[in-house]
């Protein structure tokens, strides 16, 4: 009945990526919309594997097996795998999928209650929370105590970007004059990504060096922009260099101007923020700059980074394809008011994004790439902290669990052995 037409104003070599999101293309009859309205979130209509059975906001999604899906057999090769997930493909290669007829999703915001949940057998799978990391995994080796169970760990590099940023329109932290540089470039140094990794996120994590992420095109372990160098010294001289002394003595830098400065982070009231709260306290402490902090529930400080009122933030984003241009258009000028939070305008960097959008992969794409990620070095819009290492855990019940590095929507291609489950239960 409806026919979808996609024209594109210049060329997208990676437009194939979009066309497998659902997010953009989860295209309904305009029947839909206008029956629903406002309510379309709580009603969606599609021919994925599962339709919804129940959704109670922050507690709980029922997922029920959509019996109009269409015809899909379960058929994987990995290759870089364990013994155990090869035996499990092994097993349901060739079933109908989805492998199970219903799939319950529990909310557990705090960490404790979901990791006890998982200890009891309540859970089939756990994204481990990042206070938990060394309790399941000791020197990187799954727990004597998890192993002798069955539990399974899977480790995974994840495509994504933890960072903060600095509002370039705030006239503390903001502008471009050598002076505001200075002291973005200060800050950056000052910050200790390897011990924040360590403290924050229990060593899982890679200190990160521009906006490619692992996964995707690009990405070079290998390649450092300065992004991740910790030098206080460096940042102490650069700056006592553009005037930002501690002149009444107090231990305290003031500006340049001799009037009071402090750095203002929003922050969340959680566990893992308060934690990189402290880091950050104690980074800014040692070169001399004082740090304060705006608590206020996340969907609030979203509003407010939206509307430019934030000094500082920090946040991370997860790639749903494996390239790396959206984290590229964090910095984009047109995207000022959507994903552009620091609200930075720099017509070169803008030059070289557009023109590595256009571009295919490969070493002119590259190039371009590398360019615009040391202009972001040089002028710090953004501080790039790490691509975070995600630990989850599968029952010895739960059948071809691993994590996928750009999608979750995985439940389709997993399944349950009851008489594994049975015996536990015994």
């Amino acid at each position: 009945r409806y026919t979808l037409q996609i024209r594109l104003e210049q060329p997208n070599p990676r437009f194939v990526y979009t066309l497998a999101l659902a997010l953009p293309l989860g295209a309904v009859a305009r029947e839909v919309v206008e029956a629903y309205g406002d309510q379309i979130m709580a009603h969606p209509i599609g021919t994925g594997p599962f339709r919804l059975g129940q959704w109670t906001r922050t507690s709980r999604i029922v997922l029920e097996r959509n019996p109009t899906y269409r015809e899909e057999t379960y058929e994987f090769d990995v290759a870089d795998t364990s013994p155990t997930l090869a035996r499990d493909i092994t097993r349901l290669r060739g079933r109908r999928v989805p492998l199970v007829d219903r799939v319950e999703v529990a909310i557990i915001q705090e960490a404790q209650p979901r990791w006890l949940s998982f200890e009891q057998g309540a859970l089939d799978h756990l994204q481990v929370p990042i206070e938990y990391g060394t309790l399941v995994a000791p020197n990187g080796k799954l727990a004597p105590n998890l192993a002798r169970r069955g539990v399974r760990l899977d480790v995974t590099a994840m495509a994504d970007l933890a960072m903060s940023y600095f509002n370039m329109e705030h006239p503390l932290v903001g502008g471009y004059s050598a002076e505001k540089v200075a002291l973005r470039r200060a800050v950056s140094l000052g910050f200790n990504a390897a011990d924040y990794i360590k403290q924050v996120f229990k060593g899982n994590g890679v200190a990160a060096q521009s906006p490619i992420v692992p996964g995707t095109f690009g990405y070079d372990p290998h390649w450092h922009s300065g992004m991740s160098e910790y030098n206080p010294a460096k940042a102490k001289a650069l700056l006592d260099t553009y005037g930002y002394l501690d002149r009444d003595g107090d231990g305290w830098r003031e500006q340049p101007d001799g009037s009071a400065m402090v750095l203002e982070k929003a922050s969340s009231p959680s566990e893992v923020d308060r934690r990189q709260n402290e880091q950050w306290r104690r980074y800014m402490t040692a070169i001399g700059l004082k740090m304060e902090f705006r608590v206020a529930q996340w969907p609030e400080l979203l509003k407010q980074s939206l509307a430019g009122t934030l000094m500082m933030w920090n946040f991370a984003w997860q790639a749903n394809e494996p390239d790396s241009e959206l984290f590229f258009s964090l910095a984009y000028g047109p995207n000022i008011g959507s994903a552009n939070d620091a609200r930075f305008v720099f017509a070169p960097y803008d030059r070289l994004y557009e023109r590595q959008r256009v571009l295919p992969d490969g070493p002119e794409r590259l190039g371009a790439m590398r360019d615009a990620s040391r202009i972001l070095v040089a002028y710090m819009p953004y501080k790039f902290h790490l691509h975070r290492i995600q630990q989850d855990l599968a029952q010895p019940w739960l059948l071809g669990y691993r994590r996928h590095p750009f999608t979750t929507r995985q439940w389709a291609y997993l399944d349950v052995d009851t008489d594994a489950l049975a015996r536990t239960r015994v």
